[in-house]
C-alpha cells in the first residue's frame, strides 16, 4: 500500500472512532442518563431525544470502518484482524437498526416490561447485534496484539506500545464487561448496566481504532 492509500484508510478509522464514541454525543446531550446506571446504546433507545443522532453515528462509523476494510492491505499477517473488525462494523451497522423500543434505565415501565420478559423481538435483536459487535471488539484487540508480537523490530515505536496498551485494555474490560452481564443473565438477576465499565471500554475502544494503523503501520504498508 503506497502512501496515499494508507493516510486514506487511516482517516477513514480515525473518523470510524470519534463517531463510534457515543460519550462524546452523551456529553453534548447534557448526559441524559444517568452514567452508572446505563447503557450507552439506551441513548439509541426509540423513546430518547438522542435516538437518531445515536443510530446515525453508529452507521457512519461501521460504513467507514467497512470501508477502510476493504481498502486496507491484504495479507496472511492482517488477516484476521481485517475479518474481526469486519465483525465488529457488521454487528455495529445492524444494532443501528435495531434500537430498543425504551431505555429501561430511565423508564420504570420499560426496566418491568424487559425482566417479564415482555420487551419483545426489539430487545432480543438488538442484544443479538451488540454480542456480535462485543466478539468483533474483543477479537481485535487479540489479533492487534498478535500482529504486534509478530513484528520482528520491537512494538514498532511508540505508537506500537501504544496501540499493545490499548488493546490490552479492550480486551481485559470486554471480557469483564460481557462475564458480568453473561452472569447476570444466565443466573436470572436482573441485570445491572455497569455503566462506568462500559464507558470506560469504550473509550479504550475507540481510542484503539483511531490508532490501528498508526501502531501497525509497517505491516499495513507493507
Amino acid at each position: 500500500m503506497d502512501a496515499v492509500p494508507y493516510r486514506l484508510v487511516r482517516n477513514l478509522l480515525l473518523a470510524a472512532a470519534v463517531l463510534y464514541c457515543s460519550l462524546l454525543l452523551e456529553a453534548a446531550a447534557g448526559f441524559p442518563l444517568d452514567v452508572h446506571t446505563s447503557f450507552l446504546s439506551e441513548l439509541g433507545a426509540r423513546d430518547q431525544s438522542t435516538s437518531l443522532y445515536a443510530r446515525a453515528m453508529d452507521l457512519s462509523s461501521s460504513v467507514l470502518t467497512l470501508l477502510a476494510v476493504l481498502l486496507a492491505r491484504r495479507s496472511r499477517e492482517l488477516a484476521g484482524l481485517l475479518v474481526s473488525t469486519a465483525v465488529f462494523a457488521f454487528g455495529t451497522m445492524f444494532d443501528s437498526f435495531s434500537p430498543m423500543d425504551c431505555a429501561p434505565s430511565a423508564s420504570a415501565a420499560c426496566r418491568a416490561s424487559e425482566v417479564n420478559g415482555q420487551a419483545g423481538a426489539a430487545l432480543v435483536l438488538h442484544e443479538a447485534t451488540s454480542t456480535i459487535a462485543g466478539v468483533g471488539t474483543i477479537a481485535m484487540a487479540v489479533f492487534a496484539l498478535i500482529a504486534l508480537r509478530r513484528r520482528r523490530r520491537g512494538w514498532g515505536g511508540w505508537p506500537g506500545k501504544l496501540l499493545a496498551v490499548l488493546a490490552g485494555g479492550v480486551l481485559v474490560t470486554q471480557v469483564w464487561l460481557g462475564s458480568v452481564v453473561a452472569y447476570e443473565t444466565l443466573s436470572g438477576q436482573e441485570v445491572a448496566a455497569p455503566g462506568i465499565l462500559q464507558r470506560a471500554s469504550t473509550l479504550l475502544f475507540c481510542l484503539m481504532l483511531g490508532t490501528l494503523l498508526p501502531g501497525l503501520r509497517q505491516a499495513f504498508s507493507r
